[in-house]
């Protein structure tokens, strides 16, 4: 039996405050949004990462102290510090992104 991994949701872009929507999975209402801002209660997610392990997967950034892993599916994923997603930061001036920007990567390999 594989061990059951919890994802971890504690960025305030998987709430969505104003209202509840029908969860994607069960139908229930919930106010938890996905990656992709689907409305999805998290022990759905969950359930749906662990029972489709065939499911397209993301890993965290292999290091030298550190083992690769399983951070969960495409579609539902773990926000953990060592994902290959990139990090947010805070908006220091208005203004669009630009070549000086890089690419946009919005799902790292």
């Amino acid at each position: 039996m594989a061990a059951y991994q919890y994802l971890n949701w504690g960025d305030a872009s998987h709430y969505d405050r104003t209202r509840d929507l029908p969860c994607v999975l069960c139908g229930g209402p919930t106010p938890l949004r996905s990656h992709a801002s689907e409305p999805v209660h998290k022990v759905c997610a969950e359930d749906r990462n662990a029972g489709n392990p065939d499911q397209p997967r993301r890993y965290t950034l292999p290091a030298r102290d550190k083992p690769q892993y399983d951070v969960g599916t495409w579609r539902f994923h773990n926000d953990g510090p060592n994902t290959a997603a990139p990090r947010r930061t805070a908006v220091t001036e208005l203004r669009p992104p630009g070549p000086q920007d890089g690419p946009l990567d919005l799902f790292a390999a």
